[in-house]
This record gives structure tokens, sequence and C-alpha cells, in this order.
């Protein structure tokens, strides 16, 4: 999420690669007391997601198990009810929306270390269409139309200059609102916000 290194090693923290099915298992029984697991991006498609069944081991056995910003942000919605915990404006999305569509928090990126991202994540440009939307001047039905558009495609498909393409050759936006909207999503990516906030406020330590 391109957040500092520091940020996510300060206070304890320790930070592991995108979470993938077995992970959270082998932590909880390789660990004597219970703590904190924060699950914030996660691999999904080229081998199996981390499962419920090990994130409600994890909470039976004590441990407080938060959900943020990407697959963590879903697997706190779904299990909201057994005891995990979410935090941020993508959780209250799936958690206020049942037709929230999970892909808008995917995004395609490199299977390996640094795991640099190649599409984005449809829910930064909701995001960023809420925000900025009335300064733009941009209507609710082009707001909806690209959205819709959007959502047709496999998420791996929605990089920027896909949405750049569709908003100024499709729907007829000007190259400058278009290029004003892009840049300011890239520096106020949702999800990444979301995660800094969590890690700053630390809700676990109330």
């Amino acid at each position: 999420f391109g957040l500092p290194r520091n940020a996510l090693r300060a206070d304890g923290l320790r930070c592991q690669p995108p979470v993938r099915r077995g992970d959270v298992a082998t932590l909880v029984a390789a660990t004597s007391e219970p703590g904190v697991i924060v699950v914030c991006d996660g691999v999904f498609h080229a081998v199996p997601a981390v499962s419920h069944a090990e994130l409600c081991a994890a909470l039976d056995r004590g441990w407080e198990v938060w959900g943020v910003a990407s697959l963590g942000a879903i697997r706190a919605c779904e299990l909201r009810q057994e005891g995990m915990k979410g935090y941020g404006w993508v959780y209250r999305c799936f958690e206020s929306d049942p037709g929230f569509c999970d892909d808008e928090a995917c995004l395609l990126h490199f299977p390996e270390a640094p795991y640099f991202p190649i599409s984005e994540p449809l829910v930064n440009l909701r995001y960023a269409l809420e925000q900025r939307c009335a300064d733009l001047a941009l209507p609710p039905d082009v707001q909806a139309e690209l959205l819709q558009r959007l959502r047709a495609l496999y998420f791996g498909e929605r990089t920027l200059a896909r949405m750049h393409t569709i908003m100024v050759d499709e729907l007829g936006l000007s190259r400058a609102v278009v290029e004003d909207l892009l840049g300011w999503l890239a520096r106020h990516r949702i999800k990444t916000l979301d995660l800094a906030a969590l890690l700053e406020s630390r809700p676990w330590l109330r």
C-alpha cells in the first residue's frame, strides 16, 4: 500500500506478505499467547485465500482480528457476527451496502515482493469521485455510467490508463477534469489511507 517501512515496523508491529490460506493458522499455532492480527491485503487468485475457518479459529483462541482496506475489509464484514472487527471507509462500504462487489477492492499485482500494483482498485476511484465530484462538477449520471462501465471489466483491466480512456473518449469529459480527478486519486488512495489510519489509531490498545 505504499506506507513507509517504519510505519509498519514501529511499536512491535510485524509486517507480513499478502496473506494466503494457512498463514493465520500457522501463526496461531506457533504463538503461545494470543495477540492482534490485522488483515489488509491478501492473495486469492493464484492460490487459495485466507479462509473464514482459520480466522474464526484465531478468534476462538482469543486473538483480536481486524480487517481493513482490501481482503481484510471483506473478511471483516463477512465475519463481523463472529467477532472480527472492521475499520475504515472501505469496510463501511461493504457493511452498509449488501450489493457492494468484492472485486471493487481487488487489484492485480506482481506475484512476488515488492508486489507492485498493475491495476487500480475501483474503490479508490469511487472514493475520489465522492470527494471531488462537487469541485469538478461531475453530474451523478456521469459518475454512475463511469462506475457501471468499469464494474463490467475484469478487475485486472481497471488501470488508470483505462479509466482515463473511458472518461475522455467514451464519456466525453475534458482532459483537465479527468487528469485532476486521477491525479487526486493517485495521492489519496483510500485503501492506503484506511490502513495508515488504523496503524496510527491502534484501536486494539483502547
